[in-house]
């Protein structure tokens, strides 16, 4: 990129009396967050109710968390939580759920399509920021996205001004991903608000191309997050009406959907869309402990709570001539989800055919499914819907267990 930039140089010099802008200046950023037009503090309870985790009950032990998302995310659903059960032993090491959507409308999807969730931070994580940065003042008063350019570059959160009673500490735990892991950009932006020489050159010295593999032993091998490099390097003081130049915006994650045939419905005529999804959570090679926080939003939700999803559109061209063709599905682990909507959506195809043409055998080739999972006590995903299955489709299912064995 560098020598890129000395060629476009070389070729195309500038005019004299101009010369390129230095790189340890600071661009002016193209949106700011202003004060609100009432200066007044808002109530936490007004904007996020994940600050108010419910008490655990009896009824979802260990879901605590009763949240609805008020966030206005463009093309998306508003779903309802119907179920979020563990499917892995209490025992095993992997926590893995067995998470229910629901949607009033009927809406059609195909096997592999996915469904995107936008999580939301904690706001643990958004308190030590706000004491780490001085926020203290402005965390609870109303704030707006104000673009500084002339010319009209896209907001970094599309309908921000629709959200209800934004604040700095909202945004924080609603849209600001401060458990990711940085970019190399990150470190020359926060280079800008430390006085410490000595912080800048470190942080200058992660953005030098030369010292990439220190970046990557610094960041991604660790998993080291924003917050804790902010930590690290308590020198740093972003502005607050910066915060959104400086730190990444919350991504969705997508999900295969795992429901298929007459699973895409429940009873009184609802749209249901079931996942299958690994709670991540491991430690790194510095010994921390490190939570996917998508994943850790979830496993905490309770049954009742209202998400924001995004149906997306998957790779399996799941044709009608695909699905009744012979079949061969690999699927180890969580990858099984999609392939479970396959094997739904045929048997649903094969008791439409028997219906409209009884008593002749449906045209529809063999299937053999090959599983693979750690052992069969504890990650056989569907045991016994398979069984099921294979009442209703020619289905032959072939296993392998890591663990089971020497």
């Amino acid at each position: 990129m560098t020598d890129f930039r000395k060629h476009l140089l070389d070729r195309h010099p500038l005019p004299a009396g101009q010369h390129p802008i230095p790189d340890d200046e600071q661009l002016p950023p193209k949106w700011t967050l202003q004060p609100g037009e009432d200066g007044g503090v808002v109530q936490e309870s007004q904007h996020s109710p994940t600050n108010n985790p419910e008490a655990p009950s009896d009824e979802y032990p260990g879901l605590h968390n009763l949240d609805h998302d008020l966030r206005p995310i463009p093309h998306t659903l508003p779903a309802t939580l119907t179920g979020n059960q563990r499917v892995t032993p209490k025992k095993h090491w992997q926590d893995v759920r067995r998470v229910t959507l629901t949607v009033p409308d009927s809406v059609s999807y195909v096997p592999g399509d996915m469904i995107a969730i936008t999580p939301k931070g904690s706001p643990a994580d958004a308190q030590v920021l706000i004491d780490l940065m001085g926020w203290h003042d402005q965390a609870d008063r109303p704030i707006s996205l104000v673009s500084t350019g002339e010319t009209a570059s896209p907001p970094p959160i599309p309908n921000l001004d629709s959200y209800p009673n934004l604040t700095l500490r909202a945004l924080l735990v609603d849209y600001l991903d401060l458990r990711g892991i940085p970019r190399r950009s990150f470190f020359s932006t926060i280079a800008h608000y430390t006085s410490d020489e000595m912080h800048k050159e470190r942080l200058l010295e992660f953005t030098n191309p030369e010292y990439l593999d220190e970046l990557w032993d610094y960041t991604t091998r660790p998993r080291r997050s924003i917050l804790e490099i902010l930590h690290e390097f308590d020198t740093v003081k972003i502005p607050w009406q910066h915060a959104i130049s400086v730190l990444p915006v919350m991504r969705a994650r997508q999900f295969s959907i795992a429901s298929g045939g007459k699973r895409k419905q429940t009873a009184d005529g609802k749209t249901q869309f079931e996942l299958l999804i690994a709670i991540v959570k491991y430690q790194t090679v510095i010994k921390r402990i490190r939570e996917g926080v998508c994943t850790k939003y979830l496993s905490v939700l309770r049954p009742g709570s209202t998400l924001q999803v995004q149906l997306q559109p998957g790779g399996l061209n799941s044709s009608v001539q695909q699905l009744t063709a012979a079949t061969v599905l690999i699927g180890p682990g969580t990858g099984i989800a999609p392939l479970r909507s396959m094997l739904w959506e045929k048997a649903a195809l094969v008791q439409a055919y028997r219906e409209q043409n009884p008593g002749v055998n449906p045209p529809v080739g063999p299937t053999v499914l090959l599983y693979g999972g750690r052992n069969r006590e504890s990650d056989f995903f569907f045991e016994e819907e398979w069984t099921e299955l294979a009442k209703l489709i020619p289905l032959q299912v072939l296993t392998a267990f890591s663990r089971d064995q020497q």
